[in-house]
């Protein structure tokens, strides 16, 4: 059965109530500017021969990238079998390691990495949490995440790359992007 749940304090609906529309000139433009922005951050982290053979090669062949599973992760990240629980300590891998495992948008079995997440590549942190629920945002529903997805303590977003948002929400991992560290040190 259904249950009723209670509206999470940033569900759509009741954001759209207490805030004002941004009214900035060309505002439609600014997705372009951030896609571009997103394609040099890219160019430089896989470089140029990488980021031609993943990127611009699957705009004009889609169907040769798909049968060379670009973005695939069982390719790159087959090694990471253990069951990671909270209070576990990981290491988030490098942007190299986790653009090796993005798709043409940047995504992970639809989960983006955001360039706030990349200062954190490298470091080693606590698991919060592993989410196996979320409530949407626009819809108030709540879904259950399929994907291992983990929150790692005192990661957040600072919205530098979205605007200067000021929320400070939770970074989301995948699994394939944590390594898990031996913790007898």
């Amino acid at each position: 059965m259904d249950q009723e749940v209670e509206d999470c304090q940033h569900y759509y609906r009741d954001l759209i109530c207490i805030t004002d529309p941004d009214r900035r000139k060309y505002l439609s433009l600014r997705k372009y500017g951030w896609r571009l922005k997103r394609y040099f951050w890219w160019l430089r982290v896989l470089g140029p021969f990488q980021f031609t053979d993943k990127f611009l090669f699957f705009n004009f062949f889609p169907k040769h990238a798909q049968k060379k599973n670009i973005g695939d992760i069982k390719v790159t990240a087959s090694s990471n079998h253990s069951k990671l629980q909270p209070g576990d300590i990981v290491e988030v891998l490098s942007e190299r390691e986790i653009f090796s495992t993005l798709d043409y948008d940047g995504k992970l079995n639809g989960l983006r990495f955001i360039p706030e997440m990349r200062k954190y590549c490298g470091k080693k942190f606590k698991i919060l949490k592993k989410l196996d629920k979320i409530i949407i945002e626009t819809t108030g529903e709540l879904r259950t995440i399929k994907t291992p997805t983990f929150i790692l303590e005192g990661v957040a977003c600072d919205g530098k790359g979205h605007g200067g948002c000021d929320r400070l929400c939770f970074c989301f991992w995948r699994k394939a992007w944590l390594k898990e560290v031996n913790n007898q040190t």
